[in-house]
């Protein structure tokens, strides 16, 4: 039957689903809001054509009061970035993140913490019993575990205490192994968790611990040994396989590989990716020439940039069944001049519910920004 004058052509079905598969995540709230069919529509494509992947979020914050904290997040599903609009965070210190989605605040009277996938809920408890400059911080199953970090003239640089979040307690652990001593800070170790444990490893000389929580116990030594030599090693966990990015020098060029450890020992690997040169070379830094790199890892994409010039960011998705797909991101924050304070990355898994209770309850903004 041919449509009647006037009346407004529906769109449903798969030529609907394939039309919202190109739309940002952000933009899908509303779209959600259209109808029911719409609504199972933003679902489909979301499960079916175009699934969400881990965001990658830039936090800025002043070192001067009020000590504002400016968010942007990248999300590689749209290869779009997102001014991010919230109330500030109540400051308690300088912001720091030691994992993936983890971020933190922690002063002599305070520590605050925060590891939900937008960071939107913030816990303010009383500071563990041992002061810390720079320790590593991550959540284990229903444990915080803070580790290292301390002052070595005035208490033990490898103490452990973990902040269970059911009793809302701290308690004292086995001290981080011995061989950690002169890296037991986050600037020199790089950290992956489970729901069960904490992988440590020391960033360059691959040796490796993991702690149990449960058993409050570190494991014996083992190095992360690809059978290549290398000067940087960086940790992460992707869909449950634990994940090596490590920095080597071959035939004088400079390399980054991946690979995946296919045990529980981690003895058994696989190499799954080699970053192309030219992203090489867009992460050495231009002042010093230095080559210092950091990662963030969620879900099966793996950030890395460079710790002291952060102008570029290269992304790598793992690609089932093997591989990887590269590509660069220009970091919106220092395109647009703001880094002028303190800049912390994080990644987490951002899907709709997540910003529909961000926009919903929360009465968050979010603008998207334009890209290269």
């Amino acid at each position: 039957m041919a449509q009647k004058e006037g009346e407004e052509a529906t769109i449903h079905g798969d030529v609907l689903e394939t039309i919202l598969s190109h739309v940002p995540l952000i933009d899908l709230v509303s779209a959600s809001h259209v109808s029911k069919s719409w609504r199972h529509a933003v679902s489909s494509s979301l499960r079916h054509l175009n699934p969400p992947k881990p965001w990658l979020s830039l936090h800025t914050q002043s070192t001067r009061h009020p000590y504002a904290t400016t968010t942007h997040a990248y999300d590689p599903r749209s290869n779009t970035w997102i001014k991010i609009s919230r109330p500030l965070i109540d400051y308690a210190s300088a912001l720091k993140s030691s994992d993936s989605n983890f971020l933190y605040m922690l002063s002599p009277s305070k520590f605050s913490f925060s590891f939900d996938p937008l960071n939107s809920n913030w816990c303010h408890v009383s500071p563990p019993s041992v002061w810390r400059t720079d320790p590593i911080v991550a959540r284990v199953g229903d444990a915080v575990v803070i580790a290292g970090g301390a002052c070595d003239f005035e208490d033990d640089p490898l103490a452990v205490e973990i902040y269970d979040l059911n009793a809302r307690a701290w308690s004292t652990c086995e001290s981080m192994p011995a061989d950690l001593k002169d890296s037991a800070a986050a600037a020199w170790l790089s950290i992956a968790t489970t729901a069960e444990k904490l992988v440590v490893a020391d960033k360059h000389s691959g040796v490796t611990h993991w702690f149990d929580p449960v058993t409050k116990s570190w494991s014996d030594p083992f190095v992360l040994d690809p059978n290549q030599t290398l000067s940087s090693y960086n940790i992460g966990f992707s869909n449950n396989s634990l994940i090596l990015i490590g920095f080597c020098r071959n035939e004088n060029i400079d390399r980054v590989k991946i690979w995946r450890f296919c045990d529980e020992d981690y003895n058994l690997f696989e190499e799954i990716g080699e970053m192309p040169l030219d992203y090489v070379i867009k992460l050495k830094s231009k002042c010093f020439g230095n080559f210092c790199i950091d990662t963030r890892v969620a879900g099966n994409i793996v950030y890395v940039y460079n710790t002291w010039e952060a102008e570029e960011v290269v992304a790598c998705e793992l690609v089932a069944g093997g591989g990887c797909r590269w590509w660069g991101v220009s970091n919106v924050v220092a395109r647009e001049g703001m880094i002028v304070d303190r800049l912390v990355f994080s990644c987490s898994d951002v899907g709709i519910k997540e910003l529909r209770r961000a926009m919903a309850v929360k009465n968050w903004r979010f603008e998207e920004k334009f890209t290269d």
